[in-house]
């Protein structure tokens, strides 16, 4: 499993600023983020180098987050690999999932999935590559 932090943002001009702005001040990398908004704020979800620190920079700003465990796995980029990694998880409720390039032929996939530590466990029984917080962040 994989630390995720959510950052919660005010959907206006510079919320998203701010936070890189802190984390930068803070020399925290960003692996990767999804950002999903509505028409008032916005769920910055991130891998980050260092997911609790993070968590306490924003927090000392007065920024709500949350840390949650997800399952990052890593796939090749063809739409069987992503076929084969959704049917894997068919049983599970997956809550959301959002990828990232990276170098090579590697991709990341993150995983909010229900019951993690059990679709980790048959993830990694059927061959799938499943990362740890040190492999996410040199993917």
């Amino acid at each position: 499993m994989v630390k995720q932090l959510t950052v919660f943002i005010e959907n206006k001009p510079g919320s998203l600023h701010k936070v890189t702005e802190i984390l930068g001040k803070n020399n925290i990398n960003t692996v990767t983020f999804s950002l999903a908004d509505t028409t008032d704020f916005g769920l910055l979800r991130m891998i980050v180098s260092d997911p609790e620190r993070a968590r306490e920079c924003l927090k000392g700003e007065l920024i709500s987050t949350h840390l949650n465990d997800v399952i990052v796995v890593q796939t090749d980029r063809t739409s069987e690999s992503m076929f084969k990694l959704v049917s894997a998880c068919k049983d599970y409720n997956i809550q959301y999932m959002y990828v990232w390039s990276s170098r090579g032929e590697a991709t990341g996939v993150v995983l909010k999935v229900t019951e993690g530590e059990e679709a980790e466990k048959l993830l990694k029984d059927l061959g799938f590559k499943v990362l740890n917080e040190k492999e996410a962040y040199l993917l």
